[in-house]
Parts: C-alpha cells; structure tokens; sequence
C-alpha cells in the first residue's frame, strides 16, 4: 500500500506550520538560519532547487516549515520527488541544531556515505524517509532511540541492518517500510505486537526467517501488512486469517511459506482492499465466505495448491478490479456469476483444470481489459455474446482448451487486442477474417486452430509490430512474402504447414519452418540478414544445395537443418557458434568430415546429430528426444518474456 508523505505532513503538523514559499508572520532564528545555510554548503545542487535559500527568513525557503508562532524549523522536506536531478554531497552535522524538527525528507536523492550517527538526537522528529536517498552501509541502531517517531521509510538496495531489535524502542511507530532488499535473516520480533499504534508495516524482500507472529491480527490500527518475498517466513493460513483484523486493508504474503486451508473466517475480514498470498503453499477450497469482502478490489491466489470449484459468491465481490487465480487445481465451471464484476479489469484463470464451457455473461464485463483461461479443460462455443461489452479488452488467452469460436463471417470485434492467445482452440477452415480489424496485436497464437487454405495478403501489412507470431500445426499453405516485415527480436513458428517455396528471412530472434514444405537454397547472405537469430529450425523440408558459410555469424542457440536434401560440406565457420546448444543435421546428403571447429564445440546440453553419407556411421551424442524438450523450452520461454513483456 503506497503511503503518500505529502498527506502525512498535513496531518502530523496541521495548525503548526507554515510553508516556504507563503507570505509570512514569522522569522526563523539565526542559529537556525545559520544551521540551514551550512547544510546547504554541503549539498551538490545542480538543478539550483535550493536558490531560494537565502535572506534573513528561512520559513520562507522552499522545503522548510516553520511553527507559525515561535518561527523554529518544523520541517526540512528535500524528496526528489519531481523527476528532476537529484540532490548529492553529506548531510552536515549542523542539521541536528534544528531541535524542534519533526520533519525530514531526503528521499530519492543522491547523497554519499552512510546514515549520520546525529539523526538520532533529532528527539522530536515524528516523520522520517531516507528511502533510496544513496545512503550505503549499515543502518544506525541509534535511530531506535526516536521515541516520537511516527513514520520511518528506510527503503533501499544499498542499505543493510542484522536484525530489526534496534527499532524496539520506536514505541510510536505507525508507518515502517524496510524494503527492497534489506537483507538481515532474522525472525519477525514480537515487539511489533506491543505497539498498538502501528497502521503500515512493510518488510518485503528481506530475508525474514521464522513464524508470522499471529498477534498481528490484533493489532487495533493496523490496516497494512507487506512482508512479500520473504522466502523463509512461514504460517498456518488457518490459524493466521481466523483472527480478527479488525482493520486490515492490504494484506501481502506472497512468495512466503504460507502453508494450509483457508478458513470460513476469511469473511470477517470485511475491510481487505488488495489480498495478495500468490506463490505459497496453500491448499483447500476458496471459501464461499469470500463474497462477504466487499471492500476487495485486488486478489491474487495464483500459484497456489488450491482445490474444488469457483464459490458462486465470488460474484458478490463488485469492487473487484483483479481476480487472479491462476496455477491451481481448481475444477469444475467457471460461475456465471462473475458477470456480476462490474470493476473487473484482469481475470486470470490459467493453468487449473476448470471444465464447462465459457459463461456468456463474462460479455457483460465492460472494464476488462485482460482475460486468460488458457491451459484447462474448457470446451463448448465461444460466440459474438461473449465479447459483446468488452471494449477494453487487450489481451486475449485462450490457448490450450477445447473452445470452438463460433461468429459471422462479417463480425468486427468491439476490442483492439495488443496479445491474442486462441492456440489449440478452432477457429474454422478459413483464416479469421475479423483479424483484419485489428491494428494493435503484438502477440498472435492461431497454432493447432483447424485452419486451412493459404494466408490473406492483408495479414502481412499487419504483420510489422508483431513480437510473437504462432500458426504452426494447421493445414495453411501458399508461398511466404520474402521478406515479410515483423519486428527485430519476433519470435515466428510457422512449423507443422503445407507451405512452399523459397524459405523467408525476417530479422527475428527465433525462426522454426520446420515440417512443411519450403524448397530451394538456404540464401548465402543468412548470416547477414537475420543478425539476431538465436533459434533456426528448417528440419524437414526439401532444401537442396550447401549450408551456407554466412551461418557461423549468427549467434545461434539451436540449429536444425535435418530431414532435407542439403549436400556439400558442413562449413568449419558453425565452430564460431560458440554459444551453440544444439546442432541436428541428420538425414542429409552431407559429405567430408566434421569439422574440427565444430568438434571441439562444448555443446552443454543437447545434441549433435548427423548420419554421414560417406560411411553410414551414425553419431548421435544425445537422442532427439532431448533436443525436442529443448526445443519447446526454447519455445515456451520465447512466450514467457512476450508475456512478460506486456
């Protein structure tokens, strides 16, 4: 939960302060003054944010705050919060005779060292961030002895503290955020349970070992719980969620140790806002009790060990925005009660084993912009109804279901995709004609779709933003535009068609043409004109003459030139290849040797397979069942940075 410090300042010091920059009342002293003035010597200020610093009244300096009757500096505010250059130089000692401060922001800039020693003699301050300020080291123990401090931000990469005991004298504490790396391996003391003041704790990536202290959910105010990415933090979900939390509103334990069922008493905790426990080891059922949270507008369970079917009551949650459920073992249908999520944006369902068929009524979700109910059992007709309000839709994920996609041949969709995921699902004879309306994709899978017949001339003027481009396993055929215009770094699986004639060459990062029907030479100039090629695939086809000598200038990962007819040499400039996995050029007309370059590849994974026409030996240093896993790893990861992409 983002905590906004401009909001803090109005509440902490509301009827105490004036700001620089407004017609004053009061003068600040001299000592101070003078305190200010010397801090300034010490700061890099490129961008001249400090020119206001000068005259005899400091209270009207920009980022100062003074009490509006005794004119003492209240508050010294220096975020660099505004996208320009960030102040550096040390933070002089001459800070700490600004004895009434209550206020210190020096967050997102660049100064050099570590932590001063003196903050901690600043007794009245109540609010301080340090988050990514360029601070390095150790954290001071010493900043423990702030008895009034109420809001401590001490995010940052370069900071380091052994354990969080220094900070149990902080007995006003609402606001701690410890983040981002903050590497210190010990236990979540229980001393946070005797601070009834907390309202915000945010400890994520740091390394925390041990239990949850389950006296969290007494806590009386606290409405934010972040401890994400503490590997090592385990808990009982039955035992943690079946307390009280009167007031919880963020709640994050994802990629924890979360382990267990989640009990009915979830329900009561009625305030949640954002619920994020993805990545864990939970297991059960959603309870149905889950509808009683009207107040959730974020929830991701994905990644999880959960059981049974969808509650019908999840219909109930209309503040939903994101509905994240996916990699569970979750069955049955999909409730048409989640056409009652007006909010919804993101619905991800993904990798379950839902069956049924997809309800109509997810047509009426007009705010959804992502849906992805790819890798499950879902079969039946996908009609015009399903997408009828969904306008905003831009990721489309259907892949790896039984779907049937059933609309008129002159439908036009009422979205503009940017990813469209309708791989294994059938999508008729011909190439879809409504594709045409689209002018945004990026992502395109039409792979294993029952298509046939050759592709449409307007597909190729469409084709120039894709990244990643899927229609293998069909029955296409035609000639492939040479080139066609995709993006550098695409990924193209044309594999597994009846495709003829010369062979394309798009500058893409992955090319698989394989299992068609492409015919002639491989072009001499490959080597030049795919310059970022990671991946080839040519296996199968009828390509006749020699492997070209341009190929040892690509950076290859994977090559496979078997199952064709090429002949000649096998050209010593493949040994260049130097982070080359896998090399399959089996069943060829290939003459000569191998290469010493090319025997001396350490090729770490995988395979070099060839059969040598000039004696029939065969050499095969790992079967191409290995060099097919590698493939479609090659392949899935390929999908996975897209996705990850967008």
């Amino acid at each position: 939960m983002e905590t906004f410090p401009f909001l803090w300042i109005i509440c902490l010091l509301s009827g105490e302060l004036i700001w620089g920059g407004v017609a004053q009342l009061v003068h600040c002293n001299a000592a101070e003054r003078g305190a200010l003035l010397d801090l300034k010597m010490g700061l890099n200020d490129s961008w001249n944010r400090l020119s206001s610093w000068h005259g005899t009244n400091c209270c009207q300096w920009s980022g100062i705050a003074c009490d509006n009757t005794t004119g003492a500096v209240l508050a010294v505010d220096l975020p660099n919060s505004s996208g320009r250059r960030p102040l550096g130089g040390e933070i002089r000692p001459s800070l700490a005779k600004l004895k009434s401060l209550k206020h210190l922001d020096l967050s997102e800039n660049k100064f050099s060292g570590k932590i001063p020693h003196f903050f901690s003699t600043l007794e009245n301050l109540q609010y301080l961030n340090l988050s990514f300020a360029g601070f390095s080291g150790a954290i001071p123990p010493n900043l423990g002895n702030l008895s009034n401090l109420q809001f401590l931000d001490v995010s940052s990469v370069s900071l380091n503290v052994d354990n969080l005991e220094w900070a149990s004298g902080l007995v006003s504490l609402k606001y701690l955020n410890i983040l981002q790396g903050n590497s210190f391996e010990a236990n979540l003391p229980n001393w946070f349970l005797n601070i009834s003041s907390l309202v915000s704790v945010d400890i994520r990536n740091s390394w925390l070992t041990g239990r949850i202290p389950l006296g969290f959910a007494e806590l009386p105010n606290l409405e934010s719980l972040m401890l994400d990415y503490n590997v090592k933090l385990s808990a009982s979900c039955f035992q943690l969620f079946s307390r009280s939390w009167k007031k919880i509103q963020v709640l994050d334990l994802s990629i924890t140790e979360l382990h267990g069922r989640l009990p009915a008493l979830l329900g009561n905790m009625t305030s949640l806002i954002h619920f994020d426990l993805h990545n864990n080891h939970i297991d059960g059922g959603i309870p149905s009790s889950i509808g009683k949270l009207s107040n959730l507008q974020y929830i991701d369970l994905s990644l999880n060990n959960l059981t049974g079917s969808l509650p019908d009551s999840i219909g109930q949650l209309k503040n939903l925005v994101e509905l994240r459920l996916n990699n569970n073992l979750l069955q049955g249908s999909i409730p048409s009660s989640i056409g009652n999520l007006q909010r919804l944006t993101t619905l991800t369902l993904a990798s379950n084993k839902l069956n049924g068929t997809l309800p109509d009524s997810i047509g009426l979700l007009s705010e959804l912009s992502s849906l992805d109910v790819s890798l499950n059992k879902l079969t039946g007709v996908i009609s015009e109804a399903h997408f009828h309000s969904l306008g905003k839709l831009e990721n489309i994920i259907l892949s790896e279901n039984s779907f049937v996609l059933n609309v008129s041949s002159i439908w036009v969709p009422p979205f503009q995709v940017i990813a469209l995921e309708m791989g294994s699902c059938h999508l008729g004879m011909s190439f879809p004609s409504w594709l045409r309306s689209q002018k945004r994709v990026l992502v395109l899978d039409f792979s294993g779709a029952g298509i046939s017949g050759s592709i449409p001339n307007w597909f190729w003027d469409m084709t120039s933003i894709l990244a990643f481009l899927n229609v293998s396993f069909n029955s296409l055929e035609g000639h492939i535009p040479n080139p066609f215009n995709i993006i550098s770094y695409a990924d193209v699986d044309l594999s597994s068609n009846q495709f003829k004639g010369p062979i394309p060459l798009p500058n893409v990062n992955l090319l698989d043409l394989s299992n068609n029907q492409f015919s002639g030479s491989i072009p001499e100039n490959i080597g030049q004109v795919m310059s970022v090629l990671s991946f080839l695939s040519l296996s199968g086809n009828k390509l006749t003459g020699a492997i070209p000598a341009s190929m040892g200038e690509l950076s290859l990962d994977v090559l496979d030139l078997s199952k064709n007819n090429l002949a000649g040499s096998i050209p010593s400039s493949i040994g260049n290849c130097s982070s080359l996995t896998v090399l399959d050029l089996q069943k060829n007309n290939l003459s000569c040797g191998i290469p010493n370059s090319i025997a001396g590849l350490l090729l770490p994974y995988l395979v070099f397979a060839m059969k040598r026409s000039w004696g029939g030996v065969y050499f095969a240093f790992v079967d191409g069942t290995a060099y097919r896993l590698s493939s479609e790893k090659m392949k899935a990861a390929a999908r996975r940075r897209n996705r990850g992409a967008r």
